[in-house]
């Protein structure tokens, strides 16, 4: 079998307070058919109990451990991932490890060749345990769940159980720094900030377990672009070309059913209930946002508008009216 060895020092995911180990580990096809068979069943019972958000299917799985840290959270824990409607599951990647010693971290490294290589960090509560990374799959959504598994005896049972975003609409991480990188090139600067915020949003999957190798150049990257974005774009901004004097407070990417769309929020004088002169002043500011906000406008269906006439509170929530601006339609 085609075993790799990890060499205990790895300097950028160093966790100071914790014992390493030195370890062995085999991947995907190199573990044993039969031991990936049997995970594979835990697998289908821990999927089987998300979807229908019954506990009692996962229970006899986890460990002693993990039952003691969920505790009476432990329903509410499936219950909020049930909701996220997966139709199906697939592996990302799967590691079978056996540490030195039980109670030490232990990290192992994916040897992807292209930007999505990664680091999995991990206590090792038993001397052999199985790393199963999957990919829930719902309609528009990846998200992955990392469930590690100790051998007890002659019994597997879970010991970690995390759940993170790992792509939207079909684009990971690392697929929207990409993104936010070419836009940057063609000087789209609110396009960069959105997509790289986007992919903010997707770069840490499963918590402070899973670090990408290029997490902290996608991190560079996107406070380099904000900074830029801050600096050129000072919110609130002025629309001083309108005679209302609207305010552009917030520019932001919107999910929508077919994708990410940006978001413009403004304030303004005119009463939210003069749709009419809403409407007008509207369409003055739609030009001006084009023309202020380069690329903006290219490359999409539509953007989402809100006016409002006092700023919302800090969770978001105030009185606006919402304009759509079908780009196709121009």
């Amino acid at each position: 079998m085609n075993i790799k060895t990890f060499l205990t020092v790895f300097i950028v995911l160093i966790i100071q307070g914790c014992n390493f180990s030195t370890s062995n580990f085999e991947k995907d096809q190199s573990i044993d058919t039969s031991l990936r068979q049997e995970i594979k069943t835990l697998n289908n019972k821990l999927f089987s109990g998300i979807t229908s958000n019954n506990f009692g299917t996962i229970q006899p799985i986890m460990s002693p451990g993990l039952l003691e840290k969920f505790n009476s959270d432990s329903n509410k824990f499936i219950n909020q991932i049930s909701i996220l409607k997966f139709n199906s599951y697939n592996i990302l990647d799967e590691y079978f490890v056996q540490a030195s010693s039980a109670g030490t971290s232990v990290t192992v490294l994916s040897g992807n060749d292209d930007d999505n290589h990664y680091a999995f960090t991990f206590e090792c509560v038993n001397k052999d345990s199985y790393v199963s990374l999957l990919l829930l799959n719902s309609t528009d959504n990846q998200f992955l769940l990392a469930a590690v598994y100790g051998k007890y005896q002659n019994e597997w049972k879970l010991n970690i159980l995390k759940l993170g975003q790992y792509s939207c609409f079909g684009k990971t991480a690392l697929d929207y720094y990409h993104l936010a990188k070419s836009d940057y090139k063609k000087m789209y600067l609110i396009d960069a900030a959105d997509d790289i915020s986007i992919s903010e949003a997707c770069l840490q999957p499963a918590g402070t377990l899973l670090h990408f190798i290029k997490e902290k150049e996608i991190s560079d990257f996107r406070d380099s672009v904000l900074r830029e974005a801050n600096i050129k774009y000072e919110l609130p901004l002025t629309l001083a070309n309108i005679d209302s004097k609207p305010k552009v407070f917030r520019i932001f990417p919107q999910r929508t059913q077919e994708g990410f769309s940006p978001t413009v929020y403004y304030t303004t004088v005119i009463n939210l209930d003069d749709t009419i002169a809403l409407k007008l002043e509207n369409q003055k500011i739609r030009k001006d946002v084009d023309s202020i906000f380069t690329g903006i406008d290219k490359d999409k269906k539509f953007i989402s508008y809100g006016a409002f006439n006092k700023l919302p509170d800090e969770q978001g929530r105030g009185h606006g009216y919402g304009f759509i601006d079908t780009l196709t339609n121009r």
